[in-house]
């Protein structure tokens, strides 16, 4: 007599198991619309119990964010400029900046990625969020909302790029105002922490001098750039090694002719002494061993800098990678050409580090706009011209 393999019971339960799956995750094709542009993702929002699933890391990613999963501990760590965000999988429990926070279900994890409640990617990262079932369509909205004024200033690196990214912002929000000025790193660092800028920027790290004068800055790492040397385009000169970089900005080697050029004085043009492209290039180039000699000429921007150099034959200067072209020459330094790939991969010798400094934990407009150069687009426009963060994983 054949004999089932489940008992009623048993065959009851498995039918109600798979019955309350299907009704936990019945919805597919939801699709996320981040600032009106459809995300492509890996793992789509599902419907659990009434309560609409989204995939956290990717959210926070496209807003500018880093996220971390620790697998041994199940646990999630999510940061942005102005977030903090602590959760667990199988856990309602999160914290947000420290604070304690409570999910509507559990985070879990669906197809290798963590899914939370739609609700709390407003409460975390304070975008403005809702979900349409006859469309089927979570919307979130971010970079869209922005109403106010803004102050930028400090490094002119980074000026151009603050530009273009204030300019993208600008025209997607009417309300938006956003003014971006030079005067070179150390002015950033002062208004910062003057409350002159909301946001300074700083071509270079803050180093211990800055943080003891002016306490409670945070810097946030938004690219890498390289600095090259440069001579003019007459110049015969086309390869430099470390060691004659060295010599002839720190007024050891004065005539070209030392280094295979003409019989000519070289004529040092340096940056003023509050830039961060000057204190990275005497970090680097010089190796903390010595400083650009006292009778080169200043300049207050790279653009003035590059100028100078244009418009003499024997003169020598430096300046950001980004701000390189035809009207000067960038000599090769030990046989190594001045390209962005090669300073990607560390085989030009000075790369540096590009900031945005705040005083305190950024908010509102400046979370806004520090996330945005940290985002995806934001990163597209950092890798115009230098290096992006992603690049450097």
């Amino acid at each position: 007599m054949f004999k089932p393999k489940y008992s009623f019971v048993g065959m009851l339960v498995l039918a109600l198991f798979f019955a309350l799956t299907a009704s936990a995750f019945a919805a597919d094709g939801i699709k996320v619309k981040f600032d009106g542009k459809e995300l492509a993702l890996k793992v789509a929002p599902v419907l659990s119990h009434g309560t609409t699933l989204v995939p956290i890391s990717a959210i926070a990613e496209e807003m500018g964010g880093t996220s971390l999963f620790n697998a041994a501990t199940k646990t999630i760590t999510i940061k942005t400029a102005d977030k903090n965000i602590e959760l667990k999988v199988d856990s309602k429990n999160a914290k947000v900046n420290g604070a304690a926070k409570t999910l509507d279900v559990p985070a879990q994890v669906i197809n290798g990625k963590t899914m939370v409640p739609l609700r709390f990617v407003s409460e975390a990262l304070g975008a403005e969020v809702s979900y349409s079932a006859s469309a089927k369509t979570v919307t979130i909205t971010y970079f869209t909302n922005m109403t106010g004024t803004l102050k930028i200033g400090g490094s002119t690196t980074i000026q151009p790029l603050a530009q273009a990214a204030a300019d993208k912002l600008m025209a997607r929000n009417k309300g938006l105002s956003i003014t971006i000025a030079g005067g070179g790193s150390g002015e950033g660092i002062k208004g910062a922490h003057a409350g002159t800028f909301n946001i300074g920027n700083v071509s270079r790290d803050l180093e211990k001098s800055d943080t003891d004068t002016y306490p409670g800055l945070i810097s946030h790492t938004i690219g890498y750039d390289g600095i090259v040397v440069i001579v003019n385009t007459n110049n015969p000169v086309s390869d430099l090694t470390k060691e004659q970089v060295f010599d002839i900005f720190t007024g050891k080697i004065k005539n070209w002719k030392e280094v295979g050029g003409s019989d000519a004085a070289i004529f040092v043009q340096t940056r003023e002494a509050s830039s961060g492209t000057l204190t990275a290039f005497e970090e680097l180039a010089l190796e903390k061993k010595g400083t650009v000699l006292a009778t080169a000429t200043p300049h207050t921007s790279n653009g003035l800098m590059k100028q100078a150099v244009a418009q003499n034959g024997n003169a020598i200067g430096f300046l950001s990678m980004g701000y390189l072209d035809k009207t000067v020459k960038a000599p090769k330094i030990a046989g190594i050409e001045a390209t962005q790939a090669n300073a990607l991969s560390k085989a030009w010798p000075y790369v540096r580090t590009l900031n945005v400094v705040t005083k305190g934990t950024p908010s509102g407009l400046a979370a806004q706009f520090i996330n945005f150069l940290k985002s995806f687009e934001g990163q597209l426009l950092v890798s115009e011209d230098y290096l992006p963060l992603k690049a450097q994983d």
